[in-house]
């Protein structure tokens, strides 16, 4: 019987905007007649937020990996450093936090942390103490390969981790309170700056020092301005990898043509540019690489 391998490394996260956003964003695209023969505004909506989705899909794809805030667990290979700990490198980054850490024997029961706390996390390396490791463990059972307890020896990792920039949406937030609740709080860290996109109603919040790590009922060190509807898009992601994200969905929606019959590229979509389709498209989407040219993960 095969050995089973249960690590989860996600391919996606939340998509980088919502519908209003997009709307709202300058781009001159005409949005209303995305799919050809239909005047039902739900299916139009539904297709531009499946566009976003792959425009999202795409950022991913070209920064080799998912930088909304996800959840990981990863297996790996690491040895024992001079220093007394086990220095290890996540697939995605920013590392946010480690939640769960096991090492030994792939083949047996493994040891598992019972601090995560005591890691040292760094943007791309979470480095854990070895040093009484015994006292920080407790046994599911015995390690046939024996205990590591030299410099440069072999040790086996499983662990689970959280990275990313915080990316969800609002479920309730009302002026004047200092509390608002989000639809998932992965990623969302006391101390940390959000921002709400909510048009002119726009406005930046500061998580508490309170917050409660993961959940979804979200403390702010200042009341809120104004009233936010459910699904307004509250992030920490970077205004860069928003418009990157605004530049791939144009340049998608564009390969459409202005009537959305063909995907062949050979009409000018309804937005008063002139020039070559091709040369415009490629325009979009070379400006959405080098805004994502700092964000992306090196192989």
């Amino acid at each position: 019987m095969a050995n089973a391998i249960n690590p989860t490394t996600q391919q996606g996260s939340t998509s980088y905007l919502t519908n209003d956003e997009y709307r709202n964003a300058p781009t001159a695209i005409d949005i209303d007649n995305l799919v050809f023969n239909s005047t039902d505004p739900a299916i139009q909506e539904s297709e531009l937020a499946n566009v976003i989705s792959r425009a999202s899909s795409w950022v991913d794809t070209y920064c080799n990996q998912v930088l909304g805030a996800t959840t990981e667990t990863e297996t790996q290979r690491s040895r024992v450093c001079s220093d007394g700990t086990i220095k290890f490198h996540p697939r995605y980054n920013p590392v946010i936090a480690l939640t769960d850490f096991w090492y030994g024997n792939p083949s047996t029961n493994l040891y598992q942390a019972q601090d995560c706390s005591v890691a040292w996390i760094e943007n791309q390396q979470i480095i854990f103490p070895y040093a009484n490791m015994g006292s920080l463990y407790t046994s599911q059972g015995p390690l046939q390969f024996g205990f590591p307890q030299t410099s440069g020896m072999l040790v086996y990792l499983k662990y689970t981790y959280v990275n990313g920039y915080a990316n969800t949406t609002i479920v309730s937030a009302t002026a004047t309170q200092s509390t608002l609740t989000v639809k998932s709080g992965t990623g969302i860290t006391a101390g940390q700056d959000l921002k709400i996109y909510d048009g002119m109603y726009s406005e930046y919040v500061t998580v508490a020092s309170n917050y409660v790590f993961g959940t979804t009922t979200v403390p702010l060190t200042q009341a809120l301005l104004y009233t936010h509807a459910a699904g307004v898009s509250i992030s920490a992601l970077p205004p860069a990898i928003k418009e990157a994200t605004i530049l791939a969905t144009t340049a998608m929606l564009k390969i459409r043509g202005d009537s959305s019959l063909t995907m062949s590229v050979g009409t000018l979509p309804n937005s008063g540019s002139t020039g070559n389709l091709e040369q415009n498209i490629g325009s979009d989407m070379a400006m959405a690489m080098d805004l994502l040219k700092p964000y992306r993960r090196i192989r």
